[in-house]
């Protein structure tokens, strides 16, 4: 004799017996919680209003629960490996400021002493960020952050490859502002073999000049300029387009030097 199916009130599917073979869910015949008689298939007590639905399982939600965990485990997969690179090739004094992962839209600038959002930049992207970074804090007198984010900011730019004339100035910039007036020297080497006479290049020996004391190569630096200024901008670099404010600052104050001693 065949059992007598009905349809299961948590499924809805065909089943027999005292539970569900599909989702588990309870066949009562007799309320569990007052005892009163119930009609199978019944979703809950006619007497007490108790359900007899089981609850399934949303297999769902068990992914959405192990994808955040996968994610974390990726960012701190590579972030460690991130570090171990670091360490291999030599590092500075200072190590780098480990990346916060995030998916969220980086911010232009994170809250002060925290490292900023890179998780969703180019390479170059997240260099010209941390030279920002460094340059704001150093202009803000900051110098214990400026040092502290240095190091990673030259390490990003050794990562996005190639060097153009814009990176080889943000370059010899994070250099001064750690005192390595040796490798800012060898940036302006570089810049001046795409072009002898490059504005930026004068820029950067004027601030090395006048960190030194040097006055007679402030002198040089700012006649350079001056004498390079209409050529060189006739150029229509990239780079001077990218930092025109601060060329016209120094071409208003080489004018005004150079017309002071006449």
């Amino acid at each position: 004799m065949e059992a007598k199916t009905i349809q299961c009130p948590g499924c809805g599917k065909s089943a027999s017996g005292k539970f569900c073979s599909h989702c588990g869910a309870p066949i009562v015949a007799t309320c569990p919680s007052c005892g009163a008689n119930v009609k199978p298939g019944s979703r809950a007590c006619h007497a007490c209003g108790a359900s007899f639905t089981a609850v399934v399982p949303n297999q769902s939600s068990k992914v959405q629960t192990i994808v955040p965990w996968v994610a974390i485990g990726l960012a701190a997969f590579s972030l460690v490996f991130s570090l171990m690179s670091w360490f291999d090739r030599g590092g500075n004094d200072v190590p780098p400021v480990p990346v916060r992962f995030s998916q969220s839209a980086p911010s232009a600038l994170s809250a002060p002493g925290q490292p900023p959002d890179l998780s969703s930049m180019s390479p170059r992207e997240a260099a010209d960020r941390l030279y920002n970074r460094v340059m704001t804090a150093s202009e803000n007198g900051d110098t214990q952050e400026a040092l502290r984010f240095a190091p990673m900011a030259i390490q990003a730019y050794d990562r996005a490859g190639p060097l153009d004339n814009d990176a080889r100035y943000h370059v010899a910039l994070i250099h001064l502002v750690t005192g390595n007036t040796k490798k800012a020297r060898a940036q302006i080497d570089l810049l001046r073999k795409v072009a002898p006479n490059h504005l930026l290049g004068f820029m950067l020996e004027h601030q090395i000049a006048t960190k030194s004391g040097d006055q007679n190569g402030v002198a040089r630096a700012n006649k350079g300029f001056l004498a390079a200024y209409d050529a060189e901008i006739a150029m229509g670099r990239g780079e001077y387009q990218d930092h025109r404010s601060s060329i016209e600052r120094f071409h208003q104050a080489a004018q005004a030097v150079t017309a002071g001693k006449k």
